[in-house]
């Protein structure tokens, strides 16, 4: 969440306590602020047990502001039942205390992706896959449901605990979410961050399920290289880095400025092509290949037209996310080390 400023009466206090219809909660510090919201670490007075508390802002509490809350809270209460519940973070109570903040009670998770690359950095291919493969089992179980995440970024994954060799993680913050149902609510919205942002949300195409595999395509590089795809924060940037980068239709050209070849590429872009050509000539034919099969999934990610694009379900049945490539090298330690990590991910449902 980005910092903002609060006032008094928009913060809860320290080392206070409030309850709702089922729970006492113990308010410790916040942690996070932005727009509309503050958000909190918290315990359970009983069970001790840590929590977040999610607050609307009392000068956020517009008609539009809370109407997203309560679509927010719509959309975690229907996620509790989905079956791949786990991939996302769980709402545990809601709760208004006497100062008229709405409040969600959610579990505790550990640190965002986004934290661990700026403070580690990079992740290696075999953390990137099961990361992805989970994130894409998320997507697909929006999907079923009907909603579009429509912001997801690295500050937006969790991983569950930094404890050993977890590499579980969870999708959070619904805010901006939609239901398909609602779609055409949601045109002439600025949906996604700049550097995230799809080609249908810039050209305002149609907007479906597209928008959160567009995201994931761009996350996927910034996982191994720990810089972001398209590092701009205008859309007018992020249209021309598309547009040098990945093939568009010419209808979509026409009225673009004819200096978009002379914009200069980023960093994360550069960095992710170098990915093949590090490879090429190395005796460990087995990485080619991985490294080959990860870029093919990202530019299926990031086709240009939604409707080609693939989808959270194919993109679980990719040679990546599944290593059926590694069958001919059933004996290497790099086989054995990714089935390992891969285990981890693996839903029961």
């Amino acid at each position: 969440m980005a910092s903002t400023g609060t006032n008094e009466e928009n913060v809860l206090q320290q080392n206070t306590i409030i309850r709702s219809a089922n729970a006492s909660y113990m308010v410790h510090k916040i942690i996070g602020t932005g727009r509309f919201s503050c958000v909190y670490n918290a315990s359970e007075v009983v069970s001790g047990n840590a929590v977040v508390i999610k607050a609307l802002n009392n000068f956020g509490f517009s008609t539009s502001a809370s109407e997203l809350y309560f679509k927010e809270l719509d959309f975690l209460n229907r996620l509790k039942f989905s079956r791949l519940q786990s991939r996302y973070v769980q709402l545990m109570d809601t709760l208004r205390p006497k100062s008229g903040m709405i409040c969600f009670v959610m579990e505790r998770l550990s640190t965002t992706l986004q934290a661990v690359l700026h403070n580690i950095g990079p992740l290696p291919m075999c953390i990137c896959r099961p990361i992805v493969r989970q994130i894409a089992q998320g997507l697909a179980g929006l999907k079923c449901l009907g909603i579009v995440h429509a912001d997801l970024k690295p500050d937006n994954i969790m991983f569950t605990s930094m404890t050993g060799n977890n590499i579980l993680v969870k999708i959070i913050d619904f805010g901006w979410a939609f239901d398909m149902k609602n779609v055409h609510t949601m045109y002439q919205k600025q949906l996604q961050a700049v550097p995230y942002r799809a080609p249908e949300v810039c050209f305002q195409g149609s907007l479906d399920h597209g928008l959160d595999m567009w995201a994931l395509g761009c996350i996927m590089p910034e996982i191994v290289t720990g810089v972001k795809l398209f590092d701009v924060d205008e859309e007018e940037l992020l249209i021309k880095m598309i547009i040098r980068t990945r093939p568009v239709p010419e209808y979509l050209l026409s009225d673009l400025p004819k200096d978009i070849l002379e914009t200069k590429l980023t960093v994360g872009w550069i960095q992710f092509q170098n990915l093949q050509r590090d490879v090429i000539g190395q005796p460990n034919q087995q990485e080619c290949e991985d490294i080959g099969w990860f870029m093919d999934l990202v530019y299926k990610m990031l086709i240009v037209m939604p409707e080609t694009r693939i989808t959270a379900v194919e993109a679980l049945a990719h040679p990546f996310l599944t290593i059926v490539h590694f069958i001919k090298y059933p004996s290497t330690a790099m086989t054995k080390k990714n089935a390992k990590l891969m285990e981890s991910c693996m839903l029961d449902i």
